[in-house]
């Protein structure tokens, strides 16, 4: 298979499981995501990259399991002190024709070498990989991987979350720039967040939920997958537009149940980097729910235009 075809998921899944040494694995060091930020700025000098600014930061989360498969990174992102075995910072260059290119550039830390970049395919880029391009993260100012960790922990809603539900783990993190508002929450358009999805993944049935935390200041809003919440467009609409099970199980198709007042429409699917990953556009009368494909877990809008006329929901497939 091409690597063309990978996503960034799978590609770092691929990293994790296809080194299974288990005297490897004790050797390999957690650490802040902040401490490799030296070494990804001298691989671009190195490279003779124009203007490499990192646009998101992303990692595997603690529920992979693989520590007691024996795999040389472990089992990533750990909560309660913010290191992780592996951290890919997402570049964005001007390349040798003058055109915006991504680069990936993922590091593991070990004992007496230090940092290693892992070697990811040269052609795993967007939109293989579901990032674009947006304002760069402040590293020099942005809170360390281990603040996060401590504001996700004293937030009240994910202490009652994860009280409930022990068994949710976020499986994939990721620190990005958002192209819009999150809708109920005070983080506008541009601002640094850091994302992450708590879910049971061996109980597609069970309660998931989603917290931001600004790379910055750390405010942290968290809410429960059941919480579907308006973009505050026309709530009209809104009344009648729904996902038909929420949250998405893992790996399931979600169904979209349209307005009965609609007449005809556009149906944007928006991820959180503002990316539109699926569209219909043509909505007829008649047609009663939509069956959207099978996204990768996270937060999305359903973004309906009726002649002009929007209306938008959140949800998130797990």
């Amino acid at each position: 298979m091409s690597s063309k075809k990978f996503t960034l998921l799978f590609i770092l899944s691929c990293l994790l499981f296809g080194i299974t040494s288990n005297v490897s694995a004790q050797f390999t060091q957690p650490y802040l995501v902040k401490e490799a930020l030296p070494n990804v700025k001298k691989a671009a000098t190195d490279s003779g990259w124009v203007n490499p600014t990192i646009t998101a930061i992303a990692t595997i989360g603690d529920t992979t399991g693989l520590g007691q498969a024996g795999a040389l990174l472990g089992g990533g992102f750990d909560l309660k002190s913010g290191r992780s075995t592996l951290w890919v910072y997402i570049v964005s260059i001007i390349d040798g024709t003058g055109n915006t290119a991504t680069k990936l550039l993922a590091y593991i830390k070990v004992p007496i070498l230090g940092f290693q970049q892992v070697p990811l395919p040269a052609d795993a880029v967007p939109g293989d990989i579901p990032f674009q391009p947006q304002d760069s993260i402040p590293t020099s100012s942005m809170l360390n991987s281990d603040a996060i960790a401590t504001k996700i922990n004293a937030n009240e809603t994910y202490q009652k979350f994860s009280k409930d539900n022990p068994k949710a783990k976020s499986s994939f993190i990721v620190l990005f720039t958002s192209p819009f508002d999150i809708p109920e929450t005070p983080f506008s358009a541009g601002t640094s967040l850091w994302n992450f999805n708590f879910a049971d993944q061996s109980d597609s049935l069970a309660p998931s939920m989603s917290c931001f935390v600004n790379a910055k200041s750390g405010e942290t809003i968290c809410f429960e997958s059941g919480e579907i919440v308006s973009v505050n467009e026309d709530e009209s609409l809104l009344l009648n537009m729904k996902m038909n099970v929420h949250p998405i199980p893992h790996g399931m198709n979600g169904t979209l149940v349209l307005p009965s007042e609609l007449t005809s429409g556009h149906l944007d699917i928006i991820d959180l980097f503002g990316r539109t990953v699926y569209s219909v556009e043509h909505i007829q009368a008649v047609s009663q729910s939509i069956q959207l494909p099978q996204l990768m877990p996270g937060v999305y809008v359903a973004r309906l235009n009726q002649e002009g006329t929007y209306s938008s929901i959140r949800f998130i497939q797990q």
